[in-house]
């Protein structure tokens, strides 16, 4: 499903992306007082729901003339695992094949700019057992803990963070987690090599995130970030240690994140900020989004900034589209 948006003007933006997604969904349930364990009745998709995902992503950059495309397929699929004395744990798998076409500025686990590869977005068992939430273990492929990506889920969307900042959105690892009545808190060891399980040149990640429950009109959080994170030509020594704020009010949310650290030594700070608006029955989103970057290279500061609008419209539960313009 093809939308492309028409400029006006050619020589405002710098960027256009847009994007249309639809969902094909089955889901399936069990009562409350059915179990997956103890049920003879019981199958793989009791308290499951699942659904085929097809999308396409074009990016226009006006200052190259270029035309980028990007062809997904992939399936969402959502268990709860039970027994008899409650959830025993949350099962996402979510693998995509993603087709490239003429995209040069691609993750460096694609071969080329036209290269088709099996992706993970998030694929993991997050084990409830213990301690009624408050304690969890998560072992797969999930998102490093770190600023507003940890409660916003930006998975497969045109609206995105600061994870390219540090290099890594998510990771093959285990974590820590839980929900306690004055705190949520996640802390994970990954593997620091993104997509694909590598070992080439010993990648790691050690990450977290504390924050007020994401439950509030006011949530807040402290992250921080260390590793050796995988690229094309190795690792790059990543820290980072990070502040982020989210307010919501009526139809309105405003967000914030500050970072610093260093990349190799060298230092580096990060702020984003962002506003957004949702009409009431929220099928409609639109946002500003302000990025700064302030970095040491080998001794010389340097600054830039940019600027992104965006919307997205859900036109129902199946199909939705949008639209993000960077300058």
């Amino acid at each position: 499903m093809r939308i492309i948006p028409h400029a006006r003007n050619l020589l405002l933006p710098a960027l256009i992306v847009c994007s249309a997604s639809a969902l094909a969904d089955i889901s399936a349930g069990t009562s409350a007082d059915s179990s997956f364990l103890s049920s003879s009745n019981s199958h793989w998709l009791d308290n499951s729901r699942y659904a085929w995902d097809f999308s396409s992503r074009f990016t226009r950059d006006f200052d190259q003339h270029e035309l980028s495309r990007k062809y997904v397929v992939g399936l969402d699929f959502h268990k709860v695992f039970s027994g008899p004395g409650g959830d025993i744990g949350t099962l996402i798998f979510q693998p995509y094949v993603v087709k490239l076409s003429n995209v040069d500025n691609h993750p460096f686990f694609f071969d080329d700019e036209d290269d088709t590869e099996l992706t993970w977005r998030i694929a993991n068992f997050n084990y409830t057992a213990l301690s009624h939430g408050t304690f969890n273990i998560r072992a797969g492929h999930f998102e490093v803990p770190f600023g507003l990506e940890q409660n916003i889920d930006t998975n497969g969307t045109i609206r995105q963070y600061t994870f390219s900042d540090r290099g890594v959105k998510a990771d093959w690892g285990v974590s820590v987690n839980g929900v306690l009545p004055s705190f949520e808190y996640e802390v994970a060891l990954t593997r620091g090599s993104g997509n694909e399980i590598k070992s080439r040149d010993n990648p790691y990640v050690f990450a977290g995130r504390i924050g007020t429950p994401s439950n509030s009109n006011l949530v807040a959080g402290f992250s921080w970030f260390q590793g050796e994170v995988l690229n094309a030509l190795g690792t790059k020594k990543r820290q980072r240690i990070g502040f982020d704020v989210a307010y919501y009010h009526n139809q309105w949310e405003v967000l914030a994140e500050v970072s610093a650290g260093d990349n190799e030594g060298d230092d580096t700070a990060n702020t984003l900020l962002e506003a957004s608006w949702r009409n009431p029955d929220e099928r409609i989103h639109t946002y500003l989004q302000y990025r700064y970057k302030h970095e040491n290279m080998a001794g010389d500061w340097s600054s830039g900034s940019s600027m992104a609008v965006g919307i997205n419209w859900n036109i129902n539960r199946r199909f939705d589209v949008s639209g993000h313009w960077l300058q």
